[in-house]
């Protein structure tokens, strides 16, 4: 992931969980934060930055930041020519 994209990303998602953007890169648990409302922020920011969408249950098997990066990841690797 580009890293201008990632620090991005990363900032609005701190945004999301209400929390400062080094916290969330330092390790932060998701596994309590996932509710309904940070679930669908997460979606819509997904979609806002690298147009994916992410099935409800995909985000929340997520336990952390890094997963998030990881499957934001994947899904546009996969999704790029040559696949």
């Amino acid at each position: 992931m580009d890293a201008d994209i990632s620090t991005s990303f990363l900032a609005k998602l701190a945004d999301v969980f209400e929390v400062d953007a080094t916290t969330l890169q330092s390790g932060l648990s998701l596994a309590e934060r996932w509710d309904s409302v940070a679930v669908l922020a997460t979606m819509a920011l997904i979609d806002e930055q690298f147009a994916l969408t992410v099935a409800p249950d995909e985000l929340t098997r997520c336990t952390s930041v890094t997963e998030v990066l990881a499957l934001v990841d994947q899904r546009v690797r996969l999704r790029s020519p040559g696949r």
